[in-house]
């Protein structure tokens, strides 16, 4: 099996190993990308290629589907790697994950995962819902973005959790930086949304009555180089794959640095000086989850963790005030 797709045009004169790297959270590293395309499961136009490559303007990238497929049910092995703690009981662990972890393992990233890192802080094994390779995540970020995430140690905070995520009874509040400023400033998004057609890896809005009702609550914190740019927060109402990446492009207003959805910034890209501070800062979405609130699953007490946004974002930011 197959999938492919085309050269976006911000991808234009990139080395395949850095858009395949950038487009697919399963392919952890430019390296691992270099691989595939040395190994013939990565493909441009249907030929072999290097990895230095440099991608053209009509080129189609086509990738093996064994790529994508499962990470089975292997145990995960514990793993000594940094974690920023928020809290931590007997029953849960809410951190910061930065930008670039790897929630749990799968195809292409077997180790080096927050689930890898929380194993080794635990020293025991996490509870699961009958896939361990998923042990003690409740939910998931995308590799990268970045931000508050509640793991559960025991079987019961697993459970409760899962229920309260399951009935979206918990409330989880992101920031984002999008290309234009939403008019009007506040609104309600809603929408279905399911696995684009033409792109498997991709999600998108789909015609009324297919994939799953979307819902985001959307406000402008602050507008950035005059109209160009914005600060939004989003308030997920329901926790669909990638929902604010796709919901914010559907928009019209599509996140700042999204590799796999895209942003071509024509605006920004005028101011030469200003684009070239942005540019090497913009290699992942800028978007952080900023809060995230629920009842603890065993003392029923209203939990309530926020985390500030991380360096690359914040310089972002202020490159677009100046």
């Amino acid at each position: 099996m197959l999938d492919s797709f085309e050269v976006g045009i911000e991808q234009i004169n990139t080395r395949i190993d850095v858009v395949l790297s950038q487009s697919f959270e399963l392919i952890p590293s430019r390296s691992f990308a270099a691989k595939l395309v040395n190994s013939g499961l990565a493909r441009v136009n249907g030929k072999l290629v290097k990895p230095s490559l440099r991608v053209a303007a009509g080129d189609v990238i086509t990738l093996a589907g064994e790529i994508f497929a499962s990470g089975g049910d292997a145990l995960p092995q514990a793993e000594k790697i940094p974690l920023n703690i928020i809290h931590e009981d007997g029953d849960i662990l809410v951190i910061n994950k930065p930008a670039g972890l790897v929630v749990h393992p799968g195809a292409g990233n077997p180790t080096g995962t927050l689930v890898n890192a929380v194993l080794a802080h635990c020293g025991h094994t996490l509870p699961s819902l009958g896939e361990r390779a998923r042990a003690g995540i409740v939910h998931r970020l995308d590799r990268d973005t970045s931000g508050v995430m509640v793991v559960a140690k025991t079987q019961i905070a697993l459970t409760g959790l899962s229920q309260q995520f399951a009935r979206h009874n918990q409330e989880r509040w992101y920031l984002a930086i999008v290309y234009g400023r939403p008019s009007p400033h506040s609104g309600l998004a809603e929408t279905w949304h399911g696995r684009d057609k033409k792109h498997r890896i991709k999600f998108a809005v789909q015609n009324v009555g297919e994939g799953k009702i979307a819902r985001m609550r959307y406000s402008v914190v602050e507008a950035l180089c005059g109209e160009e740019s914005a600060i939004v927060r989003c308030e997920l109402l329901t926790g669909r794959t990638h929902q604010i990446r796709v919901q914010m492009k559907h928009l019209g207003f599509p996140l700042l640095g999204d590799p796999l959805y895209g942003c071509e910034c024509a605006r920004l890209r005028k101011d030469r000086q200003r684009w070239a501070a942005l540019e090497p800062l913009l290699v992942r979405q800028m978007l952080h989850a900023e809060r995230l609130q629920f009842e603890h699953p065993v003392t029923n007490q209203m939990m309530d963790f926020r985390a500030a946004p991380p360096d690359d974002f914040l310089q972002v930011a202020a490159i677009l005030r100046r």
